[in-house]
């Protein structure tokens, strides 16, 4: 284990030498400068040379109006730039301007006639707020460093109006839009995770430079996404070298309680230490910059399992690197390149409900990503670009279980309570899954200026995006699981019991659609279906667009943008399953009232078409997918008296007799023909045969319509306002059809139809208000504001935090249920009424020597919404000739016994505070800055629910004796109903939830329900 000053000292060392790191890196999202010259009568002035230079720029820009006094500063790294106005027999003007990433900045100049000096202006605050029609911010991560907030991508982009945390999954929804619909993107590689889209973590957070979010009223350069675009970019060295060292400390001893003594956690006194270190400067002077960064931390934590109480020791090393170039090869033409790399190793880490250290494991999750990028001025009106880029993650390498033989590769599940136990939960010695990316795009503009039409900045590219990922998804190290009658704790070691259950005894009838949730013991077997035929998957999207920015006046102008995205993708098999295609309009229109920028009113429409899913796309795969074939065991009863004085075999022991017994009865060994070989199969999924896609499937979509409203606040502010309404479509569902007993290799399964069979009955809607200001009060004081009013609406949910994306299925066995009450609009709940931030910086202190700043975020958060449903069986109210098309009818189905949406978690309120204390002072002709930042997050302590136990009972769920105490049984057992014709009744057919030892509805289940306690944390470092 090496040593805190040994760590720090090997991030910095490497931080000097990592210029040398290999070219790599894609498009770098760059800004723009345009306007229009005017002379003092609002004439168009032509042949004003406009220069732009910055400390982020290689050399200057330099353009000259055209015939209507209009001109275009292209390609602009992100960062302030000095921007000079000059023609011959007029006063030259110079703006100081902030330029962010993916924005565009309008700045309209009148010259006055010759003067004795320069007129210099400087513009407003509001620049980190977009002022076209698309609603966008953008935040420095000098900024962000000020904040009392975690410095990654996840809290700048919260910062945005429209923007909040999924509950479900814990991702970043935008604009109504799934999780794992938005786009996200460092230096322009794309970072979303193959599986449940959320980005991964390749930054380092004091190389970034900043971090722009646009919500609304996206042009037709950007595709791939349904909710928002997030760009981030890193820094890149400059003329003047520079760097910094920063520690930052954590201890979860550091953290308040404002939880009931049952549910506080055990917190471990232990100070844990992230090293970051940056350095850039210079090989050639406005020729060739480098940048390097590194990132070091290692935190060690204890963790108690459930039900058993054993001691887990955890440890989490990783390490992340960056290494940038930036090269001016020819006048106007630029390569950047960089590579960015995670090593991890991750140890104690064990699955969900995992009761046995035995089943505790290390994994190495490592990851890079490797671009480069070419931009070229070829004329004053001629631009190009071109990327490439990979990004490599394989994922949970030697997490799971580390033997393939069949005893020690099994898991162990408990019926009662899902826990695992014995081995771990997947294979730690099977294949790598793989989740990768590749990017290939090539883009042109061209900037025309004429007095007839207008000015037109159009823009024109092609872009190929492959989502590609290799899985063969073993389970478990043997690839069986067996599920458990109950399990007894002696000591440190766990006994299985196993309930035998023979086919026709009393009580083991089966039953279709049968779940591991019977009184005997189960055997899942998780067959690898072809293996040797696995393969990447492909997933392309293959997209063309043209976008025109058209300036007709000094009122109007227009965004006229069209995007094309073909899908082309083949499964781990194979075979295709995608091939679609959808033309996504982009059109947007800007009012100036008065000619100044003052006040502008917007109005946009777009089409707004998601990257296809991977698992969605690959759920029907054959080639190396997994099957589950489900049997009951029906050999000797094993432990049955044990814990009560009786003998108590070991869990290998146990294993051993119900394995003999069950390839002594068949076995696997009949898989490829009749599955009457496989001893009391009860439930089968067959990849391939009991799921496919019939033809393509079409990614989602939303279609959007905006309007709003942005007004400066002279040169100090800025304020916008956004109306945002989204409808979306092509949801991923189900079909399913009955199976005839004319396919008898499969005869006890349905046919699931995978695709996009639900826009019948499904819907989901956004309809959000977007508030966000910005106003610099004094030199030492800048304000900031944001707040969104919204309303989502629907009844898809479609994602988890375990799988991602989900399939729903309203046309799934539709005689079983009624849409108004199993598939029910309501809110949905990521629903969040009211969101506001509201942030100030002051400098109390600022002189040559010292800096003191105080910083203030004051959080709310509406509660999101929850539901009373509950499952219900309808099974005796179908008609037997309904019931005799099917082959595994579902035993239950979700009844609603509320409106969707019709109660909320409590509302949060936080305040955090943060200061920043600088000393200053000049040195090897350089100003160093050494700091200190401590923080405190929820300063008040202030507490809310944010879940709590939301289960209710029926007679098909959680039935325990008294549950509904007016249903006139003796035993006071919920009684069932029927929900094609009665109402059911609280008390009567359905119960909150109670219970003598777990929570009862609406009270918490563990630490994770109550609002995050008071926390202290701060940072140190030097800056040069």
């Amino acid at each position: 284990m090496r040593s805190s000053f040994w760590r720090a000292a090997f991030v910095a060392a490497f931080a000097v030498g990592l210029f040398a790191a290999p070219l790599a890196q894609a498009q770098n999202p760059s800004g723009e400068i345009g306007g229009t010259v005017t002379d003092g009568d609002g004439a168009a002035l032509p042949g004003v040379t406009v220069t732009a230079t910055s400390p982020n720029l290689q050399g200057s820009r330099v353009a000259v109006t055209g015939q209507n006094g209009t001109y275009k500063l292209a390609f602009l790294p992100p960062g302030e730039y000095t921007v000079t106005y000059e023609l011959e027999g007029f006063a030259t003007q110079t703006r100081q301007a902030r330029v962010a990433a993916a924005l565009n900045n309008r700045i309209d100049i009148e010259l006055g006639l010759a003067a004795v000096t320069e007129e210099i202006v400087v513009t407003g605050e509001g620049s980190t707020i977009s002022e076209s029609t698309t609603g966008a911010s953008s935040y420095t991560q000098d900024e962000i460093e000020q904040l009392p907030i975690q410095r990654d991508l996840d809290s700048a982009v919260l910062l945005a109006p429209g923007t909040l945390v999924n509950p479900g999954t814990g991702g970043v929804q935008i604009a109504g839009a799934m999780s794992f619909e938005n786009l996200w993107t460092l230096n322009g590689v794309v970072l979303n995770e193959n599986v449940r889209g959320q980005e991964l973590p390749l930054f380092i957070e004091d190389a970034i430079q900043e971090t722009t979010t646009q919500v609304s009223g996206i042009s037709a350069e950007y595709g791939r996404f349904a909710g928002g675009v997030v760009n981030a970019i890193t820094k890149s060295g400059g003329n003047e070298f520079t760097g910094s060292f920063r520690t930052s400390f954590t201890n979860d001893d550091w953290t308040s309680e404002n939880t009931p003594e049952e549910f506080q956690p055990t917190r471990a006194d232990e100070i844990n230490e992230t090293f970051e270190a940056t350095l850039g400067g210079y090989l050639w002077k406005d020729h060739i910059w480098f940048f390097g960064a590194g990132r070091d931390v290692e935190t060690e934590a204890g963790a108690t399992l459930p039900v058993t109480n054993f001691d887990v020791q955890q440890t989490n090393e990783q390490q992340r690197w960056e290494g940038k170039l930036t090269g001016t090869i020819a006048d106007n033409h630029t390569l950047i390149g960089s590579y960015l790399e995670i090593d991890q190793l991750a140890t104690g880490t064990f699955f969900s409900g995992n009761i046995d250290p035995n089943a505790v494991t290390d994994r190495e999750d490592p990851q890079d990503l490797f671009s480069v990028n070419y931009t070229g001025i070829l004329t004053p009106s001629f631009f190009v670009e071109a990327q490439y880029s990979e990004r490599h993650f394989d994922i949970s390498v030697g997490g799971g279980a580390q033997s393939r033989e069949l005893i020690p590769g099994t898991l162990m599940r408990s019926q009662t309570s899902g826990a695992r136990y014995f081995s771990a939960t997947f294979c730690g010695v099977c294949e790598t899954e793989e989740r990768d990316n590749e990017n290939i795009l090539a883009k042109g503009s061209y900037f025309l200026s004429t007095d007839a039409i207008g000015t037109h900045d159009i823009s024109f590219g092609v872009d190929q995006f492959s989502d590609i990922r290799f899985a063969i998804n073993h389970q478990t190290g043997s690839d069986f699981t067996v599920w458990d009658t109950e399990f007894n704790i002696i000591g440190d070691d766990i006994f299985p019991t196993f309930q035998p259950c023979a086919p026709g005894a009393a009580g083991c009838e089966v039953t279709t659609g049968d779940n591991p949730s019977a009184d005997d013991a189960w055997i899942g077997w998780w067959a690898v279906f072809n293996p040797d035929q696995a393969q990447h998957t492909d997933f392309k999207t293959n997209s063309l667009y043209v976008n025109d920015r058209w300036q007709l006046n000094e009122n109007w102008s227009f965004n006229v943008g069209v995007r094309y995205d073909e899908n082309d993708g083949e499964n781990s098999g194979g075979v295709v399953t995608a091939d679609d295609s959808k033309i996504s309009p982009r059109l947007g229109a800007n009012w100036d009232v008065a000619g100044d920028g003052d006040l502008v009113l917007h109005a946009s429409y777009g089409t707004y078409v998601a990257a296809l899913a991977n698992t969605i796309g690959d759920q029907s795969t054959s080639g190396g997918a997994i099957g589950l074939f489900l049997s009951r065991y029906g050999g000797p009863a094993v432990n049955l008296d044990c814990g009560e004085g009786g003998e108590c075999l070991p869990t290998a022991e146990a294993l051993e007799i119900l394995y003999n017994w069950y390839f002594a009865n068949g076995g696997t060994t009949d898989i490829n023909g009749n599955l009457s070989g496989i001893p009391n199969l009860i439930s089968v999924s067959w990849p391939g045969l009991t799921a496919t896609v019939p033809d393509t499937i079409n990614s989602q979509a939303a279609d959007e319509a905006a309007i709003g409203a942005t007004k400066r606040l002279g040169n100090r502010g800025l304020l916008r306002g956004d109306v945002v309404h989204r409808d979306f479509e092509d949801f991923y569902s189900n079909l399913v059809i009955g199976r005839g007993a004319d396919v008898p290799f499969i005869g006890q399964q349905d046919l699931s139809l995978v695709g996009n069979f639900g826009d019948n009955v499904l819907e989901r809607e956004y309809l959000g208000l977007h508030l966000q200001g910005r106003y610099r009060f004094t030199d030492r004081f800048t304000f900031n504001a944001n707040y969104t009013l919204s309303e989502l609406e629907g009844n898809v949910i479609g994602e988890n935090s375990t799988s991602g994306p989900l399939t729903s299925s309203p046309n799934a066995y539709p005689e079983y249920f009624e849409t108004s009450w199993s598939f029910p609009v309501g809110l949905l709940p990521s629903d969040q009424t009211h969101k506001v931030r509201l942030w100030g910086i002051y400098d109390l202190i600022d002189t040559d020597h010292h800096n003191l700043s105080v910083s203030l975020l004051q959080r709310f958060d509406s509660g999101n919404t929850y539901s009373l449903s509950g499952a219900v069986d309808t099974n005796p109210f179908v008609p037997a000739s309904v019931a005799a098309q099917y082959r595994t009818p579902p035993t239950t189905v979700t009844y609603f016994f509320s409106d969707r949406g019709d109660f909320r978690f409590d509302d949060i309120t936080a305040t955090d505070l943060s200061l920043n204390y600088s000393f200053l002072w000049d040195a090897f002709g350089r100003q160093v800055e050494v700091y200190l930042q401590p923080e405190v997050l929820n300063a008040f302590n202030e507490d809310g629910l944010i879940a709590f136990e939301t289960r209710v009972r029926t007679a098909s769920s959680n039935n325990a004796v008294g549950a509904c105490p007016n249903s006139g049984l003796a035993n006071g057992a919920c009684i069932p109903f029927n929900p094609f014709t009665e109402t059911p009744v609280e008390g009567v057919h359905w119960a909150k939830w109670t219970h003598p030892t777990l929570p009862d509805f609406g009270e918490p289940r563990s630490d994770d329900d109550f609002q995050a306690p008071r926390t202290y944390r701060f940072s140190v470092g030097f800056r040069f």
